[in-house]
């Protein structure tokens, strides 16, 4: 109940209109809860980076809570099943572009439709928003996220040398244009 009345409050405190409508959405015949992310889904969203980046967190507590109270345009949605978080998407609008910041899934609920679901959902969020494209970071060396990218429509535009903090791993730069 608490953990309700806080999401509340921090909806009227920061003035929010709510982005995203919960919904009821079924993989591979099981019903999971898609909905916004709050601050009081630190924790959770923390433990799925852990278990995605085999321990690393490439978002800190802070930078999320920055995000969510960002000024700018943004939805970061959470893919529930019964009251625990397997997968988040964030996405933040710069002028004309849907920045994909995040997608995480955990690995027993990867290849399900769930971070295909999510993309499409910040891509409805991007040209309600008048995106005119939307772009992502992600490591060279992750084949299967290219591909899935790819099957979502987006391109390669460029090799980013050194991206990543911990490893300096490259990164592709990938783009895909949102015509109508």
């Amino acid at each position: 109940m608490w953990k309700k009345s806080k999401n509340f409050i921090f909806s009227f405190i920061t003035r929010r209109k709510r982005k995203y409508h919960a919904k009821l959405v079924r993989f591979n015949a099981l019903d999971y809860l898609v909905r916004e992310i709050f601050p009081t889904d630190m924790k959770e969203l923390l433990r799925i980076e852990r278990v995605v980046y085999e321990g690393d967190l490439p978002w800190t507590r802070s930078i999320f809570l920055s995000e969510l109270y960002s000024k700018k345009p943004h939805l970061y949605l959470g893919v529930f099943d019964k009251r625990q978080l397997v997968a988040f998407i964030g996405m933040r609008v710069d002028i004309y572009d849907g920045h994909v910041t995040n997608l995480a899934v955990l690995p027993q609920y990867q290849k399900q439709g769930i971070a295909s679901f999510l993309l499409g959902e910040v891509e409805k969020f991007a040209r309600k928003n008048v995106c005119m494209q939307m772009s992502l970071e992600v490591r060279v060396t992750n084949l299967d996220a290219q591909r899935l990218y790819r099957k979502f429509g987006f391109i390669s535009r460029r090799r980013l040398p050194r991206y990543y903090d911990k490893n300096h791993e490259d990164a592709l730069e990938m783009v895909k244009m949102l015509d109508d």
